[in-house]
């Protein structure tokens, strides 16, 4: 498998991550799916929210791979598109 790699300056690397995190919507803390909200919140018991298990660099790296997919099959679908030769349409007539 190939390797497709860009290299970012250690002093820039926070500011890229950031950004990808801000643009894509990276948040630290998660709704905790077994939250009772018939339970008092307890931060240890019944928490409402989580701590994202998904570092900021690995969010960044997914959006990353996520980007490169989806505009590959975005402009292979467009070049489908545009290579469909168009139908003739059907004959219909107004018998009368």
């Amino acid at each position: 498998m190939a390797v497709f790699s860009v290299d970012i300056d250690d002093n820039d690397i926070d500011r890229v991550v950031g950004a990808i995190c801000a643009n894509y919507g990276y948040q630290a803390q998660l709704p905790n799916s077994e939250f009772d909200p018939l339970q008092p919140v307890d931060p240890e018991t019944n928490p409402e929210t989580i701590a994202n298990t998904e570092t900021p660099r690995q969010f960044a790296n997914r959006k990353t791979r996520d980007f490169l997919m989806e505009n590959t099959v975005a402009y292979e679908l467009r070049v489908e598109r545009e290579n469909v030769q168009q139908p003739a349409p059907p004959a219909i007539t107004d018998p009368n």
